[in-house]
């Protein structure tokens, strides 16, 4: 019985192993026997692969000595490495081979092991070659390129050269508007300090220079004069917008501007350039633009930002005002604009039109302007005598406030007590008192007081009598605008 039992055992085990046998499961995955079929495919295009590197390699070497003369040494060595590096991975590949050609599966581990190192051998190869080509190609293309990048350098350095020929009109700023002087100071010194830095990599790169016409550049030459070459380009593009920045921002202090809010939504502004800091001979042109009216510009008719002569455009007055009373002298005083007679406001003709285009009333009195100034003190908004700028939708209380504007950013410096005015004296008369006393509710609010026109650049430039001094102080007025001219 036992006899019987281990036969059938033995069957068993017989028809097992024929059923792997036939099976082909003792021997190497499919898959894997393929990838070294492969391998010997791709160590010999990698050889090919190699062997052009190497050639153009040796091709740029021996034509030019003396660019590659810090180079040539480690690259011959780093290639002969690589060579090295080919025929250990293709020792280690015949191995392989020879494992799969026996194909059993319990050699599966060694020849995959085997061909994940003959495939970092080969990688390693290739990438060290190319990157090698890749910089001689570099090099070749820097030197190609040196005589146009010299041209550049020369332009750049003539460039930043030429940059104090539009310094004429900063120093004239600087002498002008004392205000702004030292703003301006400093942005000429950066310039200064740019064109220094220039001078100095052009000294330097002169041996470079010499060398490269001589063609005597080595490859870490190249490197340096390419270097020096790129520092100059940025400070000659650096101060040549610096030094256009600069003479734009001279230019905007000898001007004057208004954004005057129309009816259907249109911004008008109206600007006033002066040949001096005189503030006379103005010129005033307009443009008008469309746009969605901001928080607090609901008042048509009225002038929402203002920029004086001797600020710069980032700094423009925001606060709601009635078009051109900011031009004005206190009564009984005048300035460049026009003067009081009779207690009533006249423009000089060369600023009628500024007038017009700000769409100022015919008529302003003495009492219309001490009452806009005592609003101003107050922090308040002046609507017009009538409320004629008041919006329509707001109380008809005198001086109820109807709307907020966001407050001004922090670098806004816009006071109407700065400026020329202020620099060439005190006015002559204090600022008078309306009798009629509004609501304060623009105390301590972004509206509140600019301070008066005493010492500020509206201030008189003498006085001509009062309001009640008649036909009198026009002649006495007329007789100063004369002697001034």
């Amino acid at each position: 019985m036992e006899r019987r039992a281990l036969g059938v055992v033995a069957i068993i085990l017989i028809g097992l192993m024929a059923i792997v046998a036939t099976a082909g499961l003792d021997k190497l995955p499919p898959s894997l026997k393929k990838s070294v079929g492969a391998a010997g495919s791709l160590l010999a295009q990698d050889r090919s692969a190699f062997d052009e590197n190497r050639k153009q390699i040796e091709t740029a070497l021996r034509d030019e000595p003396v660019l590659f003369q810090h180079e040539a040494g480690s690259w011959e060595a780093r290639l002969d490495g690589d060579r090295a590096q080919l025929e250990t991975a293709a020792t280690k590949l015949a191995t392989v081979e020879q494992l799969a050609s026996q194909n059993r599966r319990t050699d599966a581990y060694y020849v995959e092991t085997g061909l994940g190192e003959v495939q970092s051998l080969r990688q390693s190869v290739l990438r060290d070659a190319a990157g090698i080509r890749a910089e001689a190609d570099r090099w070749l293309g820097s030197k190609r390129a040196l005589p146009a990048r010299l041209q550049a350098m020369q332009a750049s350095y003539n460039a930043l050269e030429a940059v104090d020929a539009d310094s004429a009109s900063v120093r004239k700023a600087m002498t002008d508007w004392p205000a702004k002087r030292d703003d301006l100071q400093t942005r000429w010194n950066g310039i200064q300090e740019l064109k220094a830095q220039g001078r100095q990599l052009w000294e330097s790169s002169a041996p470079l220079r010499a060398a490269a016409a001589a063609d005597k550049l080595a490859d870490t030459d190249y490197e340096t004069l390419f270097a020096q070459a790129d520092k100059l380009d940025a400070a000659a593009t650096q101060s040549k917008t610096n030094m256009a920045e600069t003479v734009a921002l001279a230019s905007q202090l000898y001007a004057a501007w208004d954004k005057l809010l129309l009816d259907d939504d249109t911004v008008r502004t109206v600007t006033t350039r002066f040949p001096d800091a005189t503030l006379q001979h103005g010129e005033t042109t307009s443009d008008e633009s469309k746009q969605t009216a901001r928080d607090g510009e609901c008042c048509p008719g009225m002038v929402v930002e203002h920029k004086s002569a001797g600020q710069y455009d980032t700094e423009p007055e925001r606060s709601a005002q009635p078009p051109a009373y900011v031009y004005m002298a206190p009564p009984g005083q005048a300035n460049n604009y026009g003067s009081w007679s009779g207690g009533v406001w006249h423009w000089l003709p060369e600023y009628l039109i500024l007038s017009q285009l700000l769409r100022s009333q015919r008529t302003i009195t003495a009492p219309d302007f001490e009452a806009y100034q005592s609003s101003r003190q107050r922090g308040e908004v002046y609507y017009g005598r009538n409320n004629e700028y008041r919006p329509r939708w707001s109380s008809s209380a005198p001086s109820a406030p109807s709307y907020s504007r966001p407050p001004p950013s922090a670098s806004n410096n816009s006071s109407p007590s700065t400026g020329w005015y202020q620099e060439r004296g005190p006015a002559t008369r204090p600022v008078p008192q309306v009798a009629q006393q509004a609501e304060r509710g623009y105390a301590g609010s972004k509206y509140q007081s600019r301070g008066t026109y005493n010492g500020s650049r509206y201030q008189s430039r003498g006085t001509f009598g009062s309001s009640q001094a008649g036909s009198s102080g026009a002649r006495s007025y007329s007789r100063s605008r004369g002697g001034r001219r």
